[in-house]
């Protein structure tokens, strides 16, 4: 399955070479990643209720081409791997048609409370993640991946 966030490049994520600088582009994955958590179940209310969200354990990302001021984005995010606390996910960035970025994300469910920590997942969050995932010869396919991140 194949999540979808879009946004428009604003002028002060451009930098003095006129294209995105490149800590806009962990901005915009970081974005995607709170579309995709609140369309699986980590939303909002879900924190509230809980006191439990996700937190970034490592990420790696690839540049493949300038994006300009103003140009739509999309991000296309799937789930290449998960356990009962954490989840990996594949990103990637297209301007149009073309591979903008590529980044791969490993996410923590932390309890905040009293002192943060990694606590499972809801059972009905963690299924919708599995379901949700590509098959191994899937993810061997895609575009751009780091150093092997695992669970």
């Amino acid at each position: 399955m194949v999540f979808s966030f879009e946004t428009n490049v604003l002028p002060e994520w451009i930098d003095y070479n006129g294209h995105m600088r490149d800590s806009y582009y962990g901005l915009v994955f970081s974005l995607a990643v709170d579309a995709f958590q609140d369309e699986v179940g980590f939303d909002a209310a879900y924190r509230k209720r809980t006191g439990c969200t996700i937190y970034l354990l490592e990420d790696h990302k690839f540049f493949l081409r300038e994006v300009k001021e103003g140009t739509r984005i999309r991000v296309e995010t799937r789930i290449i791997g998960c356990d009962h606390k954490r989840f990996h996910l594949h990103m990637q960035m297209f301007d149009g048609t073309a591979l903008a970025s590529v980044g791969e994300f490993m996410e923590l469910h932390v309890c905040q409370h009293p002192q943060p920590h990694a606590m499972a997942m809801p059972e009905e969050i963690l299924q919708k993640l599995l379901s949700s995932r590509l098959s191994e010869g899937e993810a061997a396919t895609l575009p751009r991946q780091s150093r092997r991140l695992s669970l």
